[in-house]
């Protein structure tokens, strides 16, 4: 996947359920997300499916479709992804086992071995959080009483966050200052990834002029207190060093089901075919 992909993805998931954290305590639909966050990540398994999607103008840049499955029982988790961007298809399957990840991409016939520490880009973890902190700092001050919730049928309740225009005027500059900094501090490791592994979208070069129109999170909560939809929308504008205009949208939408029913088994890894991979190198 596109290293700029990756920070925008990152920056607004965690932005938006880093901010629901810091909002006041007295919003009633800020106790009952950061409540249904806490039972959900309680649960020994589960099954997300997760569809994200990137459109520049109105047209389709970049895709995933996920099928992750998580079992904490047995310390074994397995992740079916298909990527696509204007031209190529990409399916992979990866499994987490044995304290590392296994990545089988179709058509290749090796098998990448990652460390769970040496994942691509966890050099800029610690930085990027700290960033993300402080932003969150930013953006708290404009979120008071944004969370709405509703009761819905059988107990459930419908979470919305929508945050418009002069809503987030200090947050369009500082999400936009911080993801242009992270995108420009990944990419700079892009020659030095001497495998075929990602599949590349053509992204924007924004240069000037970029706000952000629209932050969205909406999420379903069961009766349960589990978290069973989520999601994430960010609007981003800007123009290029020509001048043109480019509206980005990105999309994020996780369902969740079978919490605390679903099982993984570990899988056979052919030791012959693995190849232990690090971001900008390779090798048996």
């Amino acid at each position: 996947m596109n290293k700029k992909i990756l920070t925008v993805i990152g920056v607004s998931g965690m932005l938006m359920l880093g901010s629901v954290y810091s909002i006041s305590a007295n919003t009633s639909g800020y106790e009952l997300y950061k409540s249904a966050l806490k039972q959900t990540h309680t649960a020994n398994s589960a099954t997300m499916e997760v569809k994200l999607s990137i459109t520049d103008n109105q047209t389709d840049i970049f895709s995933a479709d996920s099928i992750f499955k998580s079992d904490s029982v047995n310390q074994v988790n397995a992740l079916t992804t298909t990527l696509a961007n204007e031209s190529e298809t990409s399916t992979m399957n990866m499994y987490k086992q044995e304290g590392n990840w296994f990545v089988m991409k179709d058509g290749v016939d090796s098998i990448y071995k990652m460390e769970i520490s040496k994942t691509p880009h966890h050099k800029n973890t610690a930085e990027l959080k700290d960033d993300l902190e402080n932003l969150i700092d930013v953006m708290t001050k404009n979120l008071q009483q944004k969370i709405t919730v509703e009761a819905t049928q059988n107990g459930n309740h419908s979470i919305e966050l929508d945050l418009t225009g002069k809503e987030i005027p200090l947050t369009a500059n500082a999400l936009s200052t911080l993801m242009i900094k992270h995108a420009v501090m990944i990419e700079d490791n892009k020659e030095k990834d001497s495998t075929d592994f990602h599949l590349q979208a053509t992204m924007p070069e924004l240069d000037h002029d970029i706000s952000v129109k629209q932050v969205k999170l909406t999420a379903q909560v069961n009766k349960e207190n589990y978290i069973e939809k989520q999601v994430i929308k960010a609007v981003v504008t800007g123009k290029n060093q020509q001048g043109k205009i480019h509206e980005l949208v990105l999309t994020i939408d996780m369902s969740v089901t079978d919490y605390n029913q679903t099982s993984v088994s570990p899988i056979d890894i052919p030791a012959e075919k693995v190849i232990h991979f690090e971001h900008g190198k390779s090798g048996k």
